[in-house]
């Protein structure tokens, strides 16, 4: 018995169908692949946690309690994505990176450890949201908070006391430390802006121009995105730091001195220049060409010099030129007729 063949009923893709919008819940995101590495149990959260620069919580990822890594937005207008074949209206995306989270333990313990040392389990019970908890207790090292407070034990209790030397110190290091990380790359720190896409050298900062505090400055910015703002302006006297209005005055200063000394050395070569007219006019002084009350007026008045006058002959030497009118040189008699 023959077997009839049979037509499969799948209906084909139609290329001009409308794409199919798609939940606003899916969302893109930017992850290292050492996270979505699929051996063991790497289950990634999202949690959210107190962000001392931003005064609110905020989204954080975790993942086994051993790695936290903040949630960076960036949203534009009248974006989407395309995934595969649906429309996803949410065209915000999401990069996550990693973060210390002393940084974020350093709003906890000057909140509650500047008068006196506390157990990190004591923190949490004054802090009314349930995430301060597990931030200080799970993902917080205790070696690390050894750079901020000071520690004390007690059996197996561990109290910690805020340290502002010890704090401010370790953020100094870590500002340092991004310094470096900027210059490796390349990056204009100026004040002003520099377009990389009009620099015919491919070496981007030339020597010249890099000026460490402007480093010093946009690292502390960096830095100073994740403490609170009274510690960030300490951390800032703490480099020696000054504010942007008061390095855009000093550079004004700069320019206003470079110009200056411009105006001081084009004064210098016309002292130089009017010196040598000195010496010319000493010359013809000396010289019988000219008067001297005709000198006198030519350096009087530099701006409209007088034109030279030819010296006024005396009496004998008039009648002298009165009677060797109409004579013959001597030289006349040798010509050749």
């Amino acid at each position: 018995m023959s077997k009839k063949a049979t037509r499969s009923t799948k209906p084909k893709a139609d290329p001009d169908a409308v794409p199919q919008k798609a939940c606003a819940i899916k969302k893109v995101f930017y992850i290292s692949e050492k996270l979505l590495d699929a051996e063991g149990d790497h289950r990634l959260c999202l949690e959210r946690f107190y962000h001392p620069g931003k005064a609110r919580p905020a989204l954080f990822m975790t993942l086994q309690e051993r790695e936290i890594m903040e949630v960076l937005e960036y949203a534009e207008p009248r974006r989407s994505w395309l995934i595969n074949s649906e429309v996803c209206s949410n065209g915000r995306t999401y990069m996550t990176t990693p973060i210390d989270a002393t940084l974020l333990a350093l709003h906890h313990l000057r909140k509650h450890c500047s008068q006196r040392a506390m157990s990190l389990d004591s923190i949490s019970v004054d802090e009314p949201d349930a995430s301060t908890n597990r931030l200080l207790t799970k993902f917080v090292s205790t070696d690390r908070l050894k750079c901020v407070a000071d520690v004390k034990t007690s059996g197996d209790l561990i109290f910690y006391k805020y340290n502002s030397h010890r704090a401010l110190a370790w953020l100094a290091l870590k500002t340092r430390q991004v310094v470096s990380v900027l210059k490796a790359k390349r990056v204009h720190c100026g004040l002003g802006a520099k377009s990389q896409n009009y620099v015919r050298s491919e070496k981007l900062v030339e020597e010249n121009d890099v000026n460490e505090m402007d480093y010093m400055r946009m690292a502390c910015d960096y830095v100073g995105r994740y403490l609170d703002a009274d510690l960030h302006a300490e951390l800032t006297n703490y480099l020696h730091i000054p504010s942007e209005i008061q390095a855009l005055v000093e550079e004004n200063a700069t320019s206003q001195k470079r110009k200056s000394q411009q105006g001081q050395t084009s004064a210098n070569s016309k002292k130089i220049k009017l010196a040598n007219g000195d010496d010319a006019a000493a010359q013809l002084r000396n010289s019988s060409l000219i008067d001297s009350d005709d000198i006198k007026e030519s350096i009087t008045s530099p701006s409209t010099p007088a034109p030279l006058k030819e010296r006024t002959m005396t009496a004998k030497e008039k009648a002298l030129a009165k009677g060797a009118k109409g004579s013959k040189s001597i030289s006349s008699f040798f010509k050749v007729k």
